[in-house]
């Protein structure tokens, strides 16, 4: 793996101990804790009254009346602290330079829905800020920003899945700058949540303490990510240098850690691979450090493993003492609090400790003020809810021997190409094998109506209460993994990306449900996970053990071009040699009501659900497990601008596949487009004026619409029909109506209601 040598040239933050960096820091010096009673909602009916609020906050510091009713608190709290960020680092979005933004968010727009108190006849307006995906889009859309945009969904982890995202996409050549960090409100519905799950404590929190249990926050922090080479030429403050970062899965259960912290060690070890660096270099580490029964000693234990005896000579510490559990916010609230620090050569503390509780003795704990240190090197790690883990290896640009850098930037060395090794589909017009294409031509009048049990297909994987969207994906998955050659033993060794715009919503309506039917402090424990949108990733990764690279995000169209695209980039950086890309979609009463607030009720498709899986590897790998090469991937390409004709943003991203490719116009013989045909059909048909020569087509009219997963169905087609024998070939194209005599390349373009648009060329 190569280096990063990302660096971060402005931060932002908002939350319980201050609206601005200044007072954070300020608030940390005076070992300040934000965490006090809950003033939002009555907290009576719980087990604890506590929680990290913003204090008086008031949306109208901030925006008119107009731009308040269109922002959720989420992706108020996000704008905020992006506005300081991008003062600090002296950036103008609306340049010449593509910038784009990576938002991590465990909530999402939750209080445009929860506030309703209804899952039926929603508010349109309400309801269409509350999908997840909603959060990063308008945001995007408030700063003009124009390069890739998504939002990471990986709960607790989710913000710094977003920055390690962000590192890649300026690394890789789609972005000039990112934005990156998280934001979440305090709900309610996750607050009853974390209390019915006994996870809350009746005291201000004190991870590593004799007393356990965590304090609830919320707020928001972002960084504005350059290569560091243009950072020192344009002369910005650095305040570090980002070197690597690690992310997995434990495979383990959906609310608690892996007890030997397997997961984070492979995590910190996949982040110091990548940076080249020492394990005697890291001389401090912030940790997850929830306060809870089980994450604490599982965090150390899995530290411990991978420094062995030198563990002992890090610092540690958990920032959550001053502001609470951040969930997605959390990794990029304690990054930017520890870079506050570092600067002024301090550590974090972990406050209210009085002694350490079995199995969390350190003897580098901070504790109760901060410690005037300059670590060389630092990490700062995070775990969530579906066993997802993110560690973010960083130089310190305040350690004595820090020096300017000379060396140009670090370009991405013996670039492989990347291997379509399997597919598997499960959707009404799919075969058992996974398969589908040929039978969208030969009976084009079947019903789309999805009937599919995971227990009647293979009752081994099925687990009770198990929603649609987990089993269709479970189902897809396992249909991809049974056309190859691997055996079960070499799951663990595989990656999982996993795209899905709204998660369960099933599930969701249960638990809100329980809500409404019973009150708050009776709130579903059993429902309650499921309310994370990464739970099916993380189900998937448990029931196939499946424990390398790991993350799930959301995007509202374009998730299963991301899927692959963000696979690739694994194996590219040499994270992974093979990994499995994913997306769903299910249909439920709640769905249909965004369906109605977005818009795509409006489409002439029929809304459609289920889920595709591709499988990915590096040619090493295709050779030595005896994989398929169905086809190869050779590019990709992503925009996004909500303010300008869609067109030309599809174009753009067409652009920039090609040129990623190293592709001519001219060697594109066929283009598959996953559209919505709300806000993209005059996108669609000016697409058509332009590649005349090409044929350029939809499968939605024949499958039906699905919000995440059609960007990787018409992926699978595409590798389908470049993998089928001639004949087979010979019957689609003239099903299409094209008079080509044989294919080689294609691309497969996807559009989203809010104005993403990504491209990917493939080759037989």
């Amino acid at each position: 793996m190569t280096s990063l040598q990302i660096a971060v040239t402005g931060i932002g933050i908002l939350s319980s101990i201050g609206k601005n960096k200044h007072e954070v820091f300020e608030s940390m010096k005076q070992n300040k804790s934000g965490i006090d009673f809950i003033k939002s909602f009555n907290p009576e009916p719980f087990i604890s009254k506590m929680g990290a609020e913003i204090k008086a906050y008031n949306p109208n510091d901030h925006f008119t009346s107009e731009e308040e009713k269109g922002f959720d608190r989420c992706s108020q709290y996000a704008i905020i602290s992006i506005q300081e960020a991008l003062d600090e680092a002296r950036v103008d979005p609306t340049s010449d330079l593509t910038v784009g933004l990576a938002f991590g968010t465990c909530n999402g727009g939750l209080n445009s829905l929860e506030e309703q108190r209804a899952l039926e006849e929603l508010d349109r307006d309400k309801t269409r800020k509350y999908p997840f995906y909603q959060q990063g889009d308008v945001v995007a859309e408030k700063f003009q920003l124009s390069g890739p945009v998504l939002t990471l969904n990986t709960a607790c982890a989710a913000s710094g899945n977003a920055i390690g995202y962000a590192c890649d996409m300026i690394r890789h050549g789609y972005a000039d700058m990112m934005i990156a960090g998280g934001s979440d409100s305090m709900s309610t519905s996750v607050y009853a949540g974390f209390n019915a799950l006994k996870a809350l404590n009746d005291k201000p929190c004190s991870p590593y303490n004799e007393q356990y249990g965590l304090s609830l926050g919320e707020g928001a922090a972002f960084i504005v990510l350059e290569p560091l080479e243009k950072a020192l030429a344009r002369e910005a403050k650095i305040y570090s240098v980002i070197e690597g970062y690690g992310l997995t899965s434990d495979a383990h259960h959906e609310t608690a850690p892996q007890p030997d912290g397997y997961g984070i060690q492979k995590a910190v070890e996949m982040a110091m691979s990548q940076g080249n660096v020492s394990q005697e270099d890291i001389e401090y580490i912030n940790t997850h450090g929830t306060g809870t029964k089980a994450n604490d000693p599982a965090e150390l234990r899995g530290l411990r493993s991978y420094f062995k005896d030198q563990f002992d000579d890090i610092y540690v510490s958990s920032s959550k003492a001053y502001f609470g559990h951040n969930l997605g916010a959390a990794a990029s609230i304690e990054y930017v609090t520890t870079l506050l620090a570092l600067e002024q050569g301090k550590l974090p503390a972990t406050l209210h400790f009085s002694e350490a509780r079995e199995g969390c003795d350190h003897p580098k704990l901070v504790t109760n003020s901060m410690h005037s240190y300059a670590p060389k090197y630092f990490l700062c790690n995070n775990s969530a809810f579906g066993g997802h883990n993110s560690s973010i290896l960083s130089k310190n640009v305040s350690h004595p021997s820090y020096s300017t850098p000379k060396s140009k930037l670090n370009h991405q060395a013996n670039v492989k190409s990347i291997a379509i090794c399997s597919f598997g589909t499960i959707h009404a017009l799919a075969n058992e094998d996974g398969s589908f294409l040929l039978n969208i031509f030969q009976d084009k009048t079947s019903p789309l109506h999805l009937e599919f049990s995971l227990k009647n297909y293979n009752k081994i994987l099925y687990q009770r209460r198990m929603n649609p969207l987990t089993q269709y994906s479970i189902g897809a998955c396992d249909l991809t993994l049974k056309k190859t050659p691997m055996d079960e033993s070499d799951f663990e060794a595989l990656g999982l990306v996993y795209g899905t715009s709204r998660g369960s919503l099933k599930s969701a309506e249960k638990y809100l449900g329980s809500i409404l039917n019973r009150g708050e402090e009776n709130a579903s424990s059993v429902y309650f996970p499921d309310m994370v949108l990464n739970s099916t990733a993380g189900k998937l990764a448990k029931i196939f053990n499946i424990k390398g690279f790991s993350s799930s995000h959301s995007s509202g169209g374009i998730d299963g071009l991301q899927a692959i695209h963000y696979g690739a980039t694994s194996i590219l950086d040499g994270k992974q040699k093979a990994i499995l890309v994913g997306a769903g979609d299910e249909q439920s009463r709640l769905s249909t009501e965004i369906d109605k607030a977005m818009d795509l009720t409006a489409s002439t498709y029929d809304i459609s659900e289920g889920s595709t899986f591709l499988m990915l590897a590096d040619d090493e790998t295709v050779k030595a497990e005896g994989l398929q090469q169905l086809a190869s991937i050779k590019g990709f390409g992503q925009a996004f601008n909500s303010h300008t004709d869609l067109y030309e943003t599809v174009e753009k991203s067409v652009a920039q596949c090609l040129e990623n490719a190293e592709l001519s116009e001219e060697e594109i013989d066929f283009i598959f487009y996953h559209n919505n045909d709300v806000t993209d059909s005059e996108a669609l048909l000016k697409l058509k004026e332009k590649y005349v020569h090409l044929p350029i087509v939809t499968l939605n009219h024949l499958c039906g619409y699905m919000e995440s997963n059609g960007s990787l169905f018409h992926a699978q087609a595409a590798t389908e029909l470049l993998s089928l024998p001639k004949k087979d070939q010979q019957f689609v194209m003239q099903s299409l109506g094209w008079t080509k005599e044989k294919l080689e390349t294609g691309l497969i373009v996807s559009t989203s209601i809010n104005g993403n648009s990504m491209a990917m060329a493939i080759r037989k």
